[in-house]
C-alpha cells in the first residue's frame, strides 16, 4: 500500500467544515467588562457636578479594566478608554472641589454674606418662596456662620 497517495478524503481528522465556533466571531472573555468600564468612564463626565457618583463610578471603571485583561497580554481598547475617562473625570471633580474650597477659604466675610443674599434672591425669583421658610435658615445665614466659624471678620 502506498502511503503517499493516502486519499484525505477518507481521513476523519481533515474534513472541510472543521470549525469550532460554528461561525461564531471569537469573543475575548473580558470584553463585557471593558466595555462596562468604558460606559463607567464615560458616566464620570456626565455625572460631574453631582461630586461623589465620578468618585464611585470612575473607581469601579478602573477596577473594570484592570480586571477584564485577565491573563492576556494586552488590554482591550474599551477598557483603555474606561481608564482615562475614569482618571480624566476623578481629576475634574477633585480639581472642581479643590477650586471650590479654595474660593471659600479666601473669602472675606462681606463675600460671603454677600453671596448668600444674592443665592438666597435667586431662589426666591425662581421659586416664589424664601428658603429660610422652607428649610428654617436662609442661606445668608448660612454663610453668616460659615465666616464666624472660619474666623472671619
Amino acid at each position: 500500500m502506498d502511503y503517499n497517495n493516502y486519499n484525505n478524503n477518507n481521513n476523519p481528522y481533515n474534513q472541510p467544515n472543521n470549525n469550532y465556533n460554528d461561525g461564531q466571531p471569537f469573543r475575548n472573555p473580558g470584553r463585557s467588562m471593558a466595555t462596562a468600564s468604558m460606559i463607567l468612564g464615560v458616566a464620570c463626565f456626565f455625572t460631574l457636578f453631582t461630586v461623589y457618583i465620578p468618585i464611585v463610578c470612575g473607581s469601579i471603571a478602573i477596577i473594570l479594566a484592570v480586571l477584564s485583561k485577565g491573563y492576556g497580554k494586552k488590554m482591550l481598547t474599551t477598557a483603555w478608554v474606561g481608564i482615562g475617562s475614569a482618571i480624566g473625570g476623578m481629576l475634574l471633580i477633585v480639581s472642581l472641589m479643590g477650586s471650590v474650597a479654595g474660593m471659600l477659604l479666601s473669602s472675606s466675610r462681606e463675600d460671603l454674606v454677600n453671596f448668600g443674599r444674592q443665592m438666597d434672591q435667586q431662589f426666591e425669583q425662581q421659586t416664589g418662596r424664601e428658603l429660610e421658610e422652607l428649610f428654617g435658615q436662609s442661606y445668608e445665614d448660612v454663610m453668616k456662620a460659615y465666616s464666624e466659624m472660619m474666623g472671619k471678620h
